[in-house]
């Protein structure tokens, strides 16, 4: 446990450093700000958290290419403690008051204990749990080879599974001070939960504001994640690290949504990670889809100053995915394994045609819960009801009530289109004789919507991709609760 928090406090201080650095530059080159009004001020990052995020994000950035040319252990460490020394001392005065202000901002809110117990509990049980499965398989060997070696030139070929390139390896490899001698510390997936947790932190303020918001269900439906998680978060497995970090992004997101955040700027940072949430597992595909949002509110705008703040936008996005499919080709062979309809390359070390379309059979026969490929292509009707029968009762509640929940969110969006066309899409106002909701705060039926779709598109990807609940638990929980509350509050504030 003191190794866990010795590990956590030295990936907290270079990834905020850099974050630091990273955000608030590039707000100034890319000239992001905020309207109040008819008047533009600069933005200014609301959420500590977001620093962590965009350190966490360059330093994975910054392991994978650095794998490209050698092991990722001791000099690798030298270097980003001296790029994180450097950038301490050039820009110490705005950190230190940043600091400063975020200190008094705990006092003030007596939240400081509350956060170091939720760091101390999270760095228990990241040093004690049960080991996933998939970590003896070939988790712990794929960062072993990239902490002894980097990236290896068809490794794909010795075990299929270290093909299963993850962004989530390489970032582990750096953190894991293997170098030391002795084993490697992966504390990452708990590192993780950890900053999932403290984005749920905020629920504690439901008392002072005397009932819930769509962003307080998020956290919760995030609360009960992290329960179940809690005994496993020792493994440094991929789907916890995108899991968490998609719940961390829902959850900012309707954060935005419910301030009616009129800067773009958060939205882009939002969607670079959502990203960066990709390269850590496939299963986050859908949520590239984030960015309509941010491209629209730059569309209506048209601002000259957009238009930079789309090419640096383009830029984030590519050199975060750049990296990992260059690791990609480099392991297997294949732009993205074991997705074998983009055929680009024909290296000697490609893995074989044959060989990527069994393992993408089998990926998903898994998740369907057999271990035979040739069932791969038995209808819906034959393995949906033992796949559902197995599903565990809270999952197959959820399920259900996404379903029901889907016919409610078609009548919304016929009653949002209707809205549009009479020009009149503000949630705040009457609409017609049946809710008044002028005098409270929440978010918008468009941008409720927006983010409801994503998670029954990402829903529905993930069943007909791979359906273990393991990997698309978030997916079957968010829809319906979100629905679900959203009702309530028809309910509640009927005239």
């Amino acid at each position: 446990m003191l190794s866990v928090i010795l590990i956590w406090l030295y990936v907290i201080g270079t990834t905020y450093v850099i974050g630091y650095s990273l955000l608030n530059s590039l707000t100034g080159i890319a000239r992001m700000q905020s309207r109040r009004g008819d008047r533009t001020y600069p933005y200014v990052v609301h959420f500590q958290e977001n620093y962590l995020i965009a350190g966490i994000i360059a330093v994975t950035i910054y392991a994978q290419i650095f794998s490209l040319f050698g092991k990722v252990g001791l000099y690798a460490n030298i270097i980003l403690l001296l790029v994180s020394a450097f950038l301490c001392v050039i820009q110490i005065r705005k950190i230190l008051d940043e600091g400063h202000r975020l200190w008094a901002m705990l006092f003030s809110t007596g939240s400081l204990w509350l956060y170091c117990i939720i760091f101390l509990i999270f760095s228990y049980g990241t040093s004690h749990g049960i080991m996933h499965y998939d970590t003896g398989l070939y988790h712990a060997q794929a960062i072993h080879w990239i902490e002894s070696y980097g990236v290896v030139k068809g490794l794909g070929n010795l075990h299929v599974r270290l093909a299963y390139n993850s962004a989530a390896f390489p970032l582990s490899a750096l953190y894991s001070f293997s170098f030391l001698g002795g084993q490697s510390y992966h504390t990452l997936a708990g590192y993780f939960a950890l900053l999932l947790a403290w984005q749920c932190v905020d629920l504690k303020n439901i008392r002072r504001r005397k009932k819930a918001t769509l962003p307080d269900v998020a956290r919760i439906v995030a609360v009960y994640y992290l329960f179940t998680i809690f005994d496993e978060i020792v493994s440094p497995a991929s789907d916890y690290f995108v899991i968490t970090l998609l719940c961390y992004i829902i959850i900012q997101w309707l954060d935005l949504d419910l301030n009616h955040e009129k800067s773009v700027a958060p939205y882009i940072f939002l969607c670079v990670t959502a990203v960066y949430a990709i390269t850590l597992k496939l299963s986050a595909a859908p949520f590239i889809l984030l960015a309509v949002k941010p491209i629209v509110m730059m569309i209506q705008r048209k601002r000259k100053e957009y238009i930079r703040m789309t090419v640096y936008s383009i830029l984030a996005g590519l050199l975060t995915i750049i990296p990992f499919l260059i690791r990609n080709v480099i392991l297997s062979g294949w732009l993205i394994y074991p997705f074998t309809a983009l055929d680009l390359f024909h290296f000697s070390w490609k893995i074989p045609l044959g060989t990527a379309k069994y393992d993408a059979r089998e990926i998903a026969v898994y998740g369907r819960g057999y271990t035979d490929v040739s069932r791969y292509t038995e209808p819906l009707r034959t393995w949906v009801p033992k796949w559902f029968g197995n599903a565990g009762k809270i999952n197959q509640v959820m399920l259900t009530a996404d379903v029901l929940s889907l016919l409610g969110m078609c009548f919304l969006l016929i009653f949002w289109v209707m809205a549009v066309r009479n020009k009149d899409t503000r949630i705040s106002e009457k609409t017609g004789k049946i809710v008044r909701l002028d005098h409270i705060r929440m978010v918008t039926l468009g941008d409720f919507l927006f983010i409801e779709i994503i998670l029954y598109l990402a829903l529905l990807f993930w069943f007909v991709n791979a359906p273990l609940i393991r990997y698309g638990s978030i997916f079957i929980l968010f829809p319906a609760a979100l629905m679900g509350y959203r009702a309530i509050i028809y309910l509640q504030y009927r005239v």
